[in-house]
């Protein structure tokens, strides 16, 4: 038995046979069509593929096939093209190549990873002009290991069979990613079919949540996977509405992209707890249009049918928009971000206020306001709001703050007869109550949001909240982690907004911490002196 470690993107353990289905470019084999049909061909093949798709809910993968054909046909590529033939195969990649070395040097994430899509396209032609087909004849559970892994071939899979992805190359918005979390497919990302001779494995364990390959495990090992097998069997009989409401919980979503929307599909969560606007501007070029944020708004009207708590724009810190020409700052986290910026750049924020008032959501949406650390910081971006409506004529929406710094969550009295909800961001409020930065590994032991003294904060902002009938949630990684799920409840909490596909992991937690809230005495878990301690009243 071996293990290897990769990155975990798409939770879940399976096991199953490795199939390599790497295909290697081989320039000698002499193309059978000439390039122009080949392109033609390629075109065809994906618009194939995406009515196949759209008829079998596939919408989103659908979508990055659009934008292949897009890029496959884009002038500039075809130029790009129009003094080679299909006798220069090896000329024909280098083209794609050089393409995609451009996105590759830009600063922002979602460029780079793009990347990736057009050397996958290229590689695609090179095949078609070839006529080298996809062949999957394996009819066992199976999982599939590549280099990278394009749409035609995962197109050509029995999904059923397919118990994990794990692939050499690729980012966290590539095509492999996308299938797998659409699927609840397990998918490990960085681990080379080179790193083991995959002809002598028969068996393997995908762990898409820790990013652990298991070779050829033993019986203890294979013991495990039935055991998690098991426990997730037991909390979906137990993600039902009967026990939400025996819990008197409200789960609500956190969103992301639009791939997050499109794919969200979840009866017992009907609300955004969560909806982070910045990816609506990072994954632009330019500024995005008033009518383009609208439209994305509407989106959320017809997934989510209650309450979306809207987070202003949460630019800075981690997350940078290149056009908007930000300075560069020595600490970024404790910089012009958030509502910081907003408040410098009213144009930008006056747009995304219109953008909301005016789109379908405007009746329930809830707009919160990022990084705020004084009174005056709400107050001067409720004068943005209610500016912006009373040029609209439309009604004042209800405002709240995210609580991420500690001078917000050391006092939140000071709030409570001006904001209408809190919501806790315990990734941030984490970061700067213990000075770490969550993106260090090496200070992980600081990164505990068990720690009694975080615990102590929490409560104070949760206990304030409840005694003084203000909406309180928590939409930081706490209320998605099953432990800090319980200890939240047990401090008091009922409003958590998560990742959605961990909703029947928390629910199950939830269920257990109710049953332990008849013998504990919460001062006694507040007076611990480490988290090591704290996890003792854990059941």
């Amino acid at each position: 038995m071996r293990v290897l470690q990769g990155t975990g993107v798409s939770p879940g353990v399976n096991t199953g046979k490795p199939i390599n289905i790497e295909r290697t470019l081989d320039f000698s084999i002499a193309a059978t069509i000439s390039l122009d049909e080949g392109i033609k061909e390629l075109t065809a093949k994906y618009k194939s593929i995406i009515e196949k798709y759209n008829s079998s809910s596939r919408e989103i993968e659908a979508e990055v096939l659009e934008a292949y054909i897009l890029i496959l046909n884009d002038p500039e590529l075809i130029n790009s093209l129009s003094e080679l033939n299909e006798a220069n195969l090896e000329k024909i990649y280098d083209v794609f190549l050089e393409q995609s070395e451009v996105f590759k040097q830009m600063d922002d994430e979602y460029f780079q990873q793009r990347s990736e899509d057009i050397e996958a396209i290229g590689k695609e032609l090179i095949f078609t002009l070839q006529d080298i087909s996809v062949e999957f004849d394996a009819d066992v559970p199976q999982v599939i290991f590549a280099n990278e892994l394009t749409p035609n071939e995962t197109s050509s899979m029995n999904l059923n069979l397919v118990k994990g992805f794990v692939v050499k190359e690729g980012g966290p918005t590539s095509h492999a990613v996308i299938v797998a979390k659409n699927y609840g497919i397990p998918c490990i990302l960085g681990i080379s079919i080179a790193d083991f001779d995959i002809d002598n494995v028969e068996e393997v364990i995908i762990n898409g949540s820790t990013g652990e390959l298991t070779i050829n495990p033993d019986e203890s090992s294979l013991k495990i996977v039935e055991e998690y097998k098991a426990t997730i069997t037991k909390q979906l009989e137990n993600y039902t509405e009967e026990n939400l409401n025996k819990l008197d919980v409200e789960l609500r979503a956190n969103i992301g992209s639009t791939d997050e929307i499109k794919s969200f599909n979840d009866s017992l969560i009907k609300s955004i707890g969560l909806f982070r606007s910045e990816f609506l501007y990072i994954e632009e070029s330019t500024e995005p249009e008033l009518d383009s944020l609208i439209n994305s708004n509407n989106l959320l009207n017809d997934k989510f049918e209650e309450t979306i708590v809207y987070r202003t724009l949460d630019i800075g810190g981690d997350k940078q928009v290149d056009y908007l020409n930000l300075p560069q700052e020595e600490n970024p986290f404790l910089g012009v971000r958030g509502v910081r910026l907003t408040l410098e750049n009213r144009k930008l924020f006056e747009t995304q206020i219109s953008s909301i008032l005016n789109s379908n959501i405007s009746g329930k949406v809830k707009i919160m306001f990022p990084m705020v650390a004084t009174l005056e910081d709400f107050q001067e971006a409720k004068e943005v709001v209610v500016s912006v409506a009373d040029k609209l004529g439309a009604e004042i929406p209800t405002l709240g703050i995210m609580v991420e710094t500690p001078s917000v969550a050391i006092s939140p009295e000071i709030y409570i007869d001006e904001v209408d909800f809190f919501s806790i961001g315990t990734n941030d409020l984490l970061q700067y109550s213990f000075a770490a930065d969550r993106g260090i590994t090496s200070l992980n032991k600081y990164h505990d949001a068990l720690n009694p003294s975080f615990l102590k904060l929490l409560h104070n902002i949760i206990n304030t909240a409840n005694q003084n009938d203000i909406e309180v949630s928590v939409c930081g990684d706490m209320a998605s982690d099953t432990e800090g799920a319980y200890m939240l409840y047990l401090l008091g909490l009922r409003i958590f907004s998560l990742a959605p596909s961990q909703a029947p992991a928390i629910v199950s937690s939830l269920l257990k911490a109710k049953e332990a809230l008849k013998n504990i005495n919460i001062d006694e878990i507040l007076s611990q002196k480490n988290s090591q301690s704290v996890r003792k009243f854990i059941i």
